[in-house]
């Protein structure tokens, strides 16, 4: 059985791992981006991608200057460009867009909302104003149905997460355990083994697997604000999360993968999609900070799924994060952080080279960047960075 479809991918390019060859691309990538920032503030959306470009954090404005914060502040890239004088007009034409194009105008959101620009305007100068925008913000999901990291609670808990990281506020870390307990309760079972959310979503309600609509997307927020749970509060969590990741996955000698929806009258079904969003790489991504040793069916499971990503190899669809190469690569560093074989850092960086390659046929080919974070360029600079650093951070949920 074919846990993937092949017709997604490309055979890997042997490149021999050039450090110096991905800091040219850092160096490429963001100076192209600023020089277009500087000319045409809005820039402009990218053949590949199905909407225009925006002034979310998924597909737009806000970021590429997250991105460009971000390289600015690990001292990947100068800090001459001022990220800070585009904020104010970023988030009125938020604002406006969610207005206008949402589908749940009532609600926050993390991904495709003011939540980054707020978080971003509060770290270049913190008021107890911009707190309270925040707050107001995050709040908006309390009394939504529980969706996921783009759209919902699993989102607004990160933001959360991040500003008790900054301030040590005690209110944070109430709102924070608010919406955890609502999460959890509701966090159903759905057999003896399997504990499933069921997400409300676009008109019908699924139980997707994933780090962006899914399962993985609801641990996220309780694996990255875990210091800010008792142990009583955790241990349960991380014993059904790594029960259900086990009995969610369909395995062969190849490796393993999930579906993007898992449906009981069909297991093992439904596996074409191998990238973040969707498949072993992001499951592995988003779930490899669960404890090591305490489940060897879970341990074991997740190297299978990295096995798999690499015999897939890299995604036509690009060199980006969501669904692009850079993304599946995380797959392999979150492995090397979390075993400390050097195999999987090996892995990473060859996807790396690869990469690198995918963005500038595609530079050459349609002439410009894919300017978003998520879906384009900037999100294959931050994993050439963590590639150099040896290390794995996730833009905007491992690290704001």
């Amino acid at each position: 059985m074919n846990l993937f479809d092949p017709t997604r991918h490309y055979p890997l390019l042997e490149i021999a791992w050039n450090p110096k060859s991905a800091q040219t691309a850092i160096t490429e990538i963001t100076q192209e981006t600023i020089a277009q920032l500087q000319t045409a503030p809005l820039l402009s959306g990218h053949p590949m991608d199905d909407v225009g470009f925006g002034s979310d954090l998924y597909f737009g404005k806000a970021g590429v200057l997250w991105a460009i914060n971000y390289l600015q502040t690990v001292e990947a890239i100068d800090k001459t460009f001022d990220v800070a004088i585009h904020l104010n007009e970023t988030l009125a034409n938020s604002r406006q867009q969610w207005l206008n194009q949402s589908p749940y105008p009532d609600q926050s959101s993390y991904l495709l909302g003011e939540l980054p620009l707020l978080l971003l305007q509060y770290k270049f100068s913190p008021s107890e104003d911009k707190s309270a925008q925040i707050l107001q913000s995050i709040h908006k999901n309390d009394a939504q149905p529980v969706r996921e990291l783009m759209w919902g609670l699993a989102g607004s808990m990160l933001a959360v997460h991040f500003m008790y990281q900054w301030t040590q506020e005690l209110r944070w870390k109430v709102v924070f355990k608010t919406q955890a307990t609502r999460l959890i309760k509701e966090w159903q079972p759905i057999d003896e083994v399997r504990h499933l959310w069921t997400i409300d979503l676009y008109g019908s309600q699924r139980q997707y697997l994933g780090p962006v609509h899914g399962f993985a997307s609801n641990l996220i927020p309780l694996l990255i604000g875990r210091s800010l749970l008792t142990e009583e509060e955790f241990e349960p969590i991380s014993a059904k999360a790594m029960i259900t990741t086990v009995h969610t996955a369909t395995a062969n000698q190849n490796g393993a993968n999930w579906p993007a929806v898992y449906d009981e009258t069909k297991p093992g079904q439904n596996l074409k999609l191998m990238q973040f969003c969707h498949g072993a790489p992001g499951m592995v991504t988003a779930l490899a900070t669960l404890p090591q040793g305490s489940n060897e069916e879970f341990d074991s499971i997740l190297e299978q799924g990295g096995e798999l990503t690499w015999r897939a190899g890299p995604l036509k669809k690009g060199s980006n994060l969501c669904h692009g190469t850079g993304g599946n690569g995380y797959a392999f560093l979150k492995l090397f952080i979390r075993t400390g074989n050097q195999l999987w850092l090996d892995r990473a960086r060859a996807f790396a080279m690869h990469a690198i390659e995918q963005y500038r046929l595609s530079r050459k080919l349609y002439g410009q960047l894919r300017y978003p974070l998520w879906t384009g360029d900037l999100g294959l600079a931050i994993y050439l960075w963590d590639c150099l650093q040896a290390q794995a951070k996730f833009p905007t949920i491992d690290i704001f």
